[in-house]
């Protein structure tokens, strides 16, 4: 089973106590996946599971036994049909009027309908893979658009294979969307994983930053070598001011060790800048020496 298709299963399991909220969530799946067809109501769904979950809300809203079919295509998808004046009226009235009226009810009218419109139209993605929560509402996209942003969620626009689609791709807004449907385990689950990869990526961030350094330093230590070697096989060496003098051969003596052990082998010790310092001058000394001699 789907990411997606396991957090509507989710959905079923929810115990909507109050008949207002039974309403709500079916009046947005009918007004999401609802049309009228040779004077019957046609529900699309995406399977049997899902079909069947609706039959005692329908039974309830419009007192109608709902009839199951495979679309003509075929397909996992089943069609609810059914007869219903009072449905009917809901599809063809004034549908921006409806989709406010859950605001008018009790509190958890507004969950069920956030919910309704997912159950509907809507399909997310496992948050292990990718972000994103898209719908689909045929000719009611630019309504529910609006209906979104005034809630407070700005979805992006596209058309898959003429298909008009609403997305989020921040996980911000989908867990906000998952929240006001009350879908507050969906919502964690893209919580955790946005944590997750935040952490991931920091921590990559500085495993990078520590190698960069690490090469940075072998790529010097390396060049600081290989000019006091020169200097030593020229019979330079001795040339060097004493305290270089003394740095070159300790860092020829220990080429293994880091700049903080090495500055541990002065005595006293210097510090690790106090070091690099020297390496550096020891370095600019060599070349203008080196350079007497060409």
């Amino acid at each position: 089973m789907s990411f997606s298709k396991e957090q509507k299963q989710g959905i079923l399991t929810e115990s909507y106590k109050l008949p207002c909220c039974r309403r709500s969530f079916l009046v947005r799946i009918l007004l999401s996946k609802g049309e009228i067809r040779d004077g019957r109501i046609v529900i699309r769904t995406d399977g049997e599971e899902s079909a069947a979950a609706l039959l005692p809300f329908l039974s309830e809203a419009f007192g109608k036994t709902a009839a199951v079919t495979t679309p003509a295509g075929g397909g996992r998808g089943r069609e609810l049909s059914f007869s219903s004046p009072s449905a009917e009226r809901l599809l063809l009235g004034n549908s921006e009027e409806i989709l406010y009226y859950p605001s008018l009810r009790c509190q958890g009218c507004r969950g069920a309908f956030f919910a309704g419109i997912f159950f509907a139209a809507g399909r997310v993605s496992d948050p292990k893979k990718q972000f994103c929560l898209e719908f689909s509402f045929g000719n009611r996209t630019k309504m529910m658009n609006s209906f979104f942003a005034e809630t407070g969620l700005s979805p992006k626009y596209t058309e898959r294979r003429g298909e008009k689609i609403l997305y989020f791709k921040d996980s911000a807004s989908i867990e906000d969307f998952f929240a006001l449907a009350g879908m507050n385990r969906t919502a964690f689950l893209f919580m955790n994983f946005k944590i997750e990869n935040e952490f991931r990526n920091n921590a990559n961030r500085v495993t990078n930053c520590e190698t960069n350094n690490i090469q940075k330093a072998v790529t010097a230590g390396a060049g600081q070598i290989a000019k006091i070697e020169e200097l030593e096989r020229r019979g330079l060496l001795s040339r060097l001011p004493e305290e270089l003098d003394r740095t070159a051969r300790l860092r020829l003596a220990y080429r293994d060790l880091s700049l903080y052990q090495l500055s541990q082998k002065f005595v006293p010790p210097i510090t690790k800048s106090g070091l690099s310092h020297r390496l550096s001058k020891i370095v600019k000394t060599a070349d203008e020496l080196l350079a007497e001699r060409k």
